[in-house]
């Protein structure tokens, strides 16, 4: 990849696609007690969010996700075409319901617990995501998140390998990230919050920085990482070289969906013919703009509000 993913920019996105139940309080929560606040049902996941994100920034993208023969999964796919995305390889099953994921949300947009119900993305095998990658255009660049099995992942970036194919990986979660680990040396780009980072490399999350973490990752994926870390200065490696950026400044109505925002932004930057370190501005905007939305896909999100919010945004680099 060397920084970049070449025109025409076209993607397919592997991983989860999911039904989102997303509450949040109204006042500071009380712990252990029922919470006046507000609730909303909106499909979601994190390959869901950035196949959006990316169609709306003008990509043509493919989805390939599971879903289960139900209403939840009807409406997930109808949400997905909607955007442009082409969904011929999301797959169907006759056992699993969609998956879902609950989360609550303090009075401030931030987190205080999320739950997933993902098992139907266990019957995501390689052979059923084989014809997805074989048919993939040329010139075609690869997302995938830890939402699917270690062995299916294996496959997508052993065949995203042999075929030429630049792949970016999202570690999801300090658990499922784990997955990752053994495929870390053919990864193009890795996106990773404190937490994965810190969990990948079997150390306390508490003590690195963002910048410590990077370094250290950068010696096993070939060779770009982004390491987030909240509000505080992300790091982004690329080429042996690391360096800090201060998130954009944003209202906060959510952090759901922020980094499904950064890492489908960085890829349009990357598209668009930018190093990583040029990438990032995108993505870092493209995050501030869905964290000042209740949910994941901001409803005015395209390329010009993007570049409007970068050119409007402060000088983001620390080092």
């Amino acid at each position: 990849m060397e920084g970049r993913i070449e025109p025409p920019g076209s993607v397919t996105v592997f991983g989860g696609a999911t039904i989102d139940h997303i509450a949040a309080t109204k006042d500071a929560p009380v712990m252990g007690a029922s919470n006046p606040g507000t609730a909303r049902t909106t499909p979601g996941g994190v390959a869901f969010n950035m196949a959006t994100i990316l169609a709306r920034l003008g990509h043509a993208v493919r989805l390939v996700t599971r879903v289960g023969g139900d209403p939840a999964g009807a409406m997930v796919v109808a949400a997905a075409e909607a955007a442009g995305i082409a969904t011929d390889h999301v797959g169907t099953s006759t056992t699993a319901g969609t998956a879902t994921y609950l989360a609550a949300l303090d009075d401030v947009g931030g987190l205080i617990i999320g739950v997933a119900g993902m098992e139907i993305f266990d019957e995501m095998t390689p052979a059923t995501v084989a014809a997805a990658a074989a048919d993939a255009p040329a010139g075609d660049s690869w997302l995938v998140d830890a939402n699917l099995p270690e062995d299916t992942l294996g496959f997508i970036i052993g065949q995203a390998r042999a075929a030429g194919h630049p792949v970016a990986a999202l570690a999801v979660s300090p658990a499922k990230c784990l997955r990752l680990a053994p495929l870390l040396h053919d990864i193009d780009l890795l996106f990773v919050n404190r937490k994965e980072a810190a969990a990948l490399l079997a150390t306390d999350d508490r003590l690195p920085t963002a910048t410590a973490l990077a370094q250290a990752l950068c010696g096993s994926v070939r060779p770009n990482v982004v390491v987030t870390d909240a509000d505080r200065p992300l790091a982004v490696a690329s080429g042996g070289d690391i360096r800090s950026f201060v998130p954009l400044r944003a209202a906060i109505r959510s952090v759901n969906g922020a980094g499904d925002a950064l890492a489908a932004g960085t890829i349009h930057g990357l598209a668009s013919g930018r190093t990583l370190f040029e990438a990032i501005r995108p993505g870092l905007a493209a995050a501030a703009i869905t964290m000042e939305h209740d949910g994941t896909i901001p409803p005015r999100l395209n390329a010009a509000l993007l570049a409007a919010r970068i050119g409007g945004g402060i000088e983001t680099e620390t080092s």
